[in-house]
């Protein structure tokens, strides 16, 4: 299958992962359903609800053929994803997450910017915010066209690719790099990283198409973060490592070192039934932040953030949290 051209319309399948989100999901059903690109589908995987959230759904999308209700038993996210990308059947895949919205026009702008460049991936930005019932960006967007390779070193040092699925645009012919570890947190990691790997170039954008939303209960904003977290967190760097080895040496020390700095400060010691666990972590993620304070390869804020929680965790994470209040935004 090749790319399709201007004069054919591409399918494009959005695929929405649903658990139990509740009045959550009707602002990001309502933002899909207002998506000025008319050749869509919308997937939503009811990854075995045990609330309304889907009753509620069924209400706003009844009569719309665009819209399918999939159901399946919970699995969790990317059993989810992976239930929908294979009941897919779009050119291209996109994915969301059952309480974030997108602007009207995402599906539109991403196509036309994978057809115009002939590319398998387009990558755009986010905006977090909180719970909201609608959303649209106000500047036009714009893209421009970088190697995958530079992508893929651009995810390692987190300059403006978080490594999320979400916010992109993925041509059908990058399966099965598409299927996300199941049962894993942090499953985004490995999947964009192999796909950087597969692709020769990649339409960049940095306009802010989705809605990142943060409220109490969230996969995300979770704060209290226990072994599972370190174990998969671990299983998601050596995903990425065995993608960049040899290649990106100094790019994974920066990595690893941001990405267990991001756990550890997040731990509830109280999750550990032996304590030597929870402090042998720390130890490691502050060695690590110690080691990337120093690189020149690191960004002035993530030098900043490792060199706090080198020399206190406890000062990191008053500073971190006095500069998302400010902002209004987390920077990871």
């Amino acid at each position: 299958m090749s790319i399709k051209t201007s004069d054919q319309i591409p399918l494009v399948s959005i695929i929405v992962p649903m658990y139990n989100v509740g009045k959550f999901a009707l602002p990001c059903v309502r933002s899909l359903l207002s998506q000025t690109y008319s050749n869509i589908e919308i997937l939503i995987v009811d990854d075995g609800c045990t609330d309304n959230t889907v009753d509620l759904i069924e209400a706003v999308v009844e009569g719309d053929k665009r819209v399918e209700i999939l159901r399946k038993e919970n699995g969790g996210l990317s059993s989810a994803r992976n239930y929908g990308t294979l009941q897919s059947r779009g050119d291209y895949l996109m994915y969301v997450d059952g309480d974030d919205l997108i602007d009207p026009r995402t599906v539109e702008l991403m196509v036309e910017a994978a057809v115009k460049y002939q590319v398998l991936f387009v990558a755009g930005s986010f905006a977090k915010t909180p719970p909201l019932e609608s959303y649209e960006i106000k500047k036009s967007a714009s893209f421009t066209l970088e190697s995958g390779r530079e992508h893929l070193r651009r995810l390692l040092l987190l300059e403006g690719e978080s490594g999320s699925a979400c916010s992109k645009l993925f041509s059908r012919l990058l399966m099965p790099d598409l299927m996300f570890p199941e049962g894993q947190l942090f499953e985004d990691l490995g999947v964009i990283s192999a796909i950087c790997s597969q692709v020769d170039t990649v339409a960049v954008t940095d306009s802010p198409f989705y809605a990142y939303v943060t409220r109490p209960g969230s996969i995300t904003t979770l704060k209290k973060q226990g072994s599972k977290h370190i174990q998969d967190m671990g299983a998601a760097i050596e995903a990425v490592r065995q993608v960049a080895e040899g290649d990106f040496e100094s790019e994974l020390e920066c990595f690893q070192a941001y990405c267990t700095l991001r756990v550890a400060m997040r731990i509830n010691p109280d999750s550990f039934s032996d304590k030597a666990v929870f402090r042998e972590y720390l130890r490691h993620a502050r060695n690590l932040a110690k080691h990337a304070s120093r690189s020149s390869l690191a960004s002035r804020t993530w030098r900043l953030r490792c060199a706090l929680f080198a020399l206190s965790p406890k000062i990191h994470n008053v500073f971190y949290a006095l500069y998302a209040a400010a902002s209004g935004k987390a920077i990871g």
